[in-house]
């Protein structure tokens, strides 16, 4: 079996463009709240950052596969992912300090009162913070986005510690992982007191439920997904089976693109109700059976593709989609800086909800995100990446072993 699936590169790619087109509809007020363009936006792009977090999981995973269920040093394996993380995301937020400092207008930016803020976010804990305190302002108020590289590292975290005995009992590893999703999400709709008794800052029941929802457990049924899909995808292999399965993986991709279908739908009516606003996401994913089988929808459609004929993994296994793939990291991290210091104080682009509100905000910070996310990754992520691998002693050829070459963010 290829230890390198290409089309996971385009599934992150397009989805990088969902978020942000779902960030700039919104900005934009043309997916108004209540509304049928609200329904579209929210049922097709509301969720869809549950997709790199299936990636991570098969994608951090499938080396372990591979090894038979070794991981490998841990050492090596934190060096790996925060070689692959940091340094933009670290850049990011070095960005965001310089704007604040230098851009006239802001509230006065003081350095030393917000140093402990700065710590937190550079560590990636805002998400741990927010259930504490839920007044935390992730990305100093500016980067929202930035919630979700604390998930993922949460995920890093956890990874080495269990991955032995997942690949051990993947199947049991995927229903506990359910479990533990599910009883999280109930506990934030029936246990909305404990929340808020973690929450020291006053904040509405509300705010510490939707601060909740959006914690690690909150996704480990999102990467457990992804997870047994690398044993599967190994163990399909092993059997020689891909041959026999790419005529049913048409018959599954057809139907799991039709459970997307109602699950979007589903997920966009709830989400766009006029008494959620911007908030509609997590307030859609407050609801446990909606979410997890979405989860499994995009699952199956992404697993179906992979085993497709080739004609069907052409749109997603192509040079411009694996372009968009390895910008797509810095896309995430900066579209919102220049959404917010570009689009409203700079340029003050309209929200009167019209198309050409919407081209406008889609024509101004899409190029420039992706002008950015170029740079980053010449000038300081590649770098970086050279420079601690050719730094850090090489394996004996006698236990070196294959790597693969996908990233999962």
């Amino acid at each position: 079996m290829p230890r390198r699936v290409p089309v996971l590169d385009g599934f992150r790619g397009y989805a990088i463009l969902g978020v942000v087109s779902l960030h700039l509809l919104l900005l934009s007020k043309v997916a108004t709240p209540g509304t049928h363009v609200s329904l579209v936006t929210w049922g097709v792009l509301g969720n869809i950052i549950d997709t790199f977090f299936i990636i991570s999981g098969f994608v951090i995973f499938l080396p372990v596969v591979f090894r038979g269920g070794r991981l490998g040093s841990i050492r090596d394996f934190a060096l790996d992912r925060g070689v692959r993380i940091l340094p933009a995301y670290w850049l990011s937020i070095a960005v965001v300090i310089l704007l604040l400092v230098v851009v006239p207008g802001q509230a006065e930016f003081r350095f030393i009162h917000r140093l402990p803020e700065i710590l937190a976010d550079m560590a990636a804990l805002q998400m741990p913070i927010r259930l504490f305190d839920g007044t935390y302002q992730v990305g100093l108020g500016i980067n929202g986005a930035l919630w979700m590289i604390s998930v993922i590292v949460g995920f890093y975290f956890v990874f080495p510690f269990i991955a032995r005995a997942y690949y051990r009992h993947p199947l049991a590893g995927l229903a506990i992982a359910a479990a533990v999703t599910l009883i999280w999400k109930e506990s934030v709709l029936h246990l909305p007191g404990v929340f808020g008794w973690l929450d020291h800052s006053n904040e509405p029941a509300w705010v510490s439920q939707l601060i909740a929802t959006d914690e690690l457990p909150g996704w480990a049924f999102s990467f457990a997904l992804g997870m047994t899909g690398a044993w599967a995808y190994v163990e399909v292999g092993k059997r020689d089976l891909l041959q026999r399965l790419q005529d049913r993986a048409l018959i599954a991709a057809a139907l799991s693109f039709v459970a997307c279908a109602i699950c979007a739908y589903l997920y966009g009516r709830h989400a766009s109700n006029a008494s959620t606003g911007i908030i509609g996401g997590s307030t859609a994913r407050e609801v446990p059976v909606l979410t997890m089988a979405f989860s499994v929808a995009r699952a199956a459609l992404m697993a179906s593709i992979i085993l497709a004929p080739l004609w069907l993994q052409r749109p997603f296994a192509n040079r411009p989609a694996g372009t968009l793939a390895g910008l797509s990291y810095g896309i995430y991290l900066i579209h919102l800086v220049v959404a917010w210091y570009v689009g409203l104080v700079w340029l003050n682009l309209p929200r009167d909800g019209t198309l050409k509100a919407a081209l406008l905000w889609f024509g101004v910070v899409l190029p420039i995100s992706v002008a950015y996310a170029y740079l980053s990754r010449r000038l300081v992520e590649l770098p970086v990446k050279r420079w601690v691998l050719s730094s850090r002693s090489q394996p004996s050829p006698s236990v070196a072993t294959p790597r693969l070459q996908h990233s999962d963010v």
